[in-house]
């Protein structure tokens, strides 16, 4: 398994959007379910109600995520940028090869 960790800073007022993006059934989860080595996608709120949250995709493996991107990059540079609207910053912070080892 391989896993993308995001850390994104929403604007208070966005939330609503990053949610549109980010949620179970948001955008990128739509996005990236066309995959098959999509595992899923979880997120996790700083309990300081400071608008942080962290954004753990789950893949197959780190090469079926980037040949996916890859072969979508054009949908997926238009996701990002619709989804940068909804946040302050977003960077990846993590990559995690195989977390049941962890």
């Amino acid at each position: 398994m391989f896993q993308v960790i995001w850390e994104l800073k929403v604007k208070f007022k966005e939330r609503d959007k990053f949610e549109q993006f980010y949620d179970t059934k948001g955008d990128w989860v739509k996005f990236f379910s066309k995959s098959p080595d999509y595992l899923g996608t979880d997120i996790l709120e700083s309990g300081e109600g400071d608008g942080i949250f962290l954004v753990i995709d789950e893949w197959q493996s780190e090469e079926t995520f980037n040949e996916f991107v890859k072969s979508r990059k054009t949908d997926f540079d238009l996701l990002e940028v619709k989804a940068k609207a909804a946040s302050r910053t977003k960077k990846r912070i993590w990559i995690n090869l195989n977390p049941e080892e962890d």
